[in-house]
């Protein structure tokens, strides 16, 4: 399994100047999920291939090495 936590930034307006949580996932799906949006979109949003669209229009996702996140403890 690999070491990646995923994070996502939630905020309260699309110009994302107001956070509202900071959500840890192990897995894209994990995110997919919660936000009840199909995991490929939520990794295309990620990589930059597509656009936001819905929920994801109020949201940044970030991933870190897990070693990483370790660190900052």
């Amino acid at each position: 399994m690999r070491n990646i936590k995923w994070y996502v930034f939630l905020f309260e307006d699309k110009e994302k100047k107001n956070l509202l949580k900071v959500l840890d996932f192990n897995t894209v799906k994990e995110i997919g999920y919660v936000f009840n949006i199909d995991s490929q979109i939520v990794s295309n949003y990620f990589h930059g291939l597509i656009k936001p669209r819905g929920l994801l229009q109020y949201c940044y996702i970030y991933q870190f090495k897990q070693d990483f996140v370790k660190t900052l403890k």
